[in-house]
């Protein structure tokens, strides 16, 4: 069953489609990605289904409800949470804190209960940076808290704005152990990331967008070696680092 289904979707700016007639499905449970060469549509993609941009055209659904007119918090109280591009966090509040305040979001109907926050402080290895503001911490540890702080308002699906942008080896590590965890815990987990060797390692599935169409869905390590893919992705890649 699918947990969020995307039909037809485009959004426009102006004369200019970021994302054109876009269809597809995450299935509840999945740990799925979302890549793409720069200016590729993703994050506008990301920002339309959890509410922050309206579709010019199309509708979206999830947990079986059409939710295409609904606001950013709205969608959140219901279970469908998302994450942005660098770690948004309550910079002079500690951790616990910060975990407090995403707990006490108000729920609708489907999300998860809320979990109690000595556990996620526990799941998450938080106990030695208790007492720290959330702005003192490491990238990493910030990044980390950001989808904590996501899982305490009872999420059921998770989409991640490229959460492993600027962190060293070390840290993606980590933060591929984190995302694992969450996604073992029954939450549904959507990324969307440039860093492909992250994806590779991390989902059993990717969708692949090129100047806002989709033009792959499969497993990672099969996608990649579509030409046209290599071509929309890879090759921008090479490209650049030539």
């Amino acid at each position: 069953m699918s947990m969020l289904r995307i039909e037809n979707v485009t959004k426009q700016f102006g004369g200019l489609a970021a994302i054109r007639d876009v269809s597809l499905q995450i299935r509840r449970g999945e740990l799925s990605g979302l890549i793409g060469p720069n200016g590729a549509g993703k994050t506008t993609l990301f920002n339309v289904v959890s509410g922050f941009l309206a579709p010019t055209s199309g509708r979206i659904f999830f947990d079986g409800d059409d939710v295409t007119s609904l606001s950013p918090h709205i969608l959140a109280a219901r279970g469908l949470v998302r994450t942005f591009q660098g770690a948004r966090v309550f910079p002079k509040l500690t951790i616990r804190e910060s975990l407090r305040i995403a707990s006490h979001m108000p729920q609708g109907r489907g999300a998860r209960r809320q979990p109690v926050i000595a556990d996620v402080m526990q799941e998450f290895d938080f106990e030695r940076y208790a007492d720290e503001p959330a702005g003192s911490l490491p990238s990493g540890v910030m990044r980390e808290l950001g989808i904590a702080m996501a899982i305490s308002t009872g999420a059921v699906m998770l989409l991640l704005d490229e959460p492993a942008a600027g962190l060293s080896a070390e840290e993606v590590a980590n933060l591929q152990r984190v995302i694992r965890r969450v996604h073992a815990a029954g939450v549904t987990v959507w990324v969307v990331e440039h860093n492909l060797h992250f994806l590779m390692g991390l989902v059993d599935r990717a969708v692949v967008l090129d100047a806002g169409i989709v033009i792959a869905d499969g497993p990672p390590r099969e996608i990649t070696q579509q030409p046209r893919v290599i071509e929309a992705y890879l090759g921008s890649e090479a490209h650049a680092q030539g």
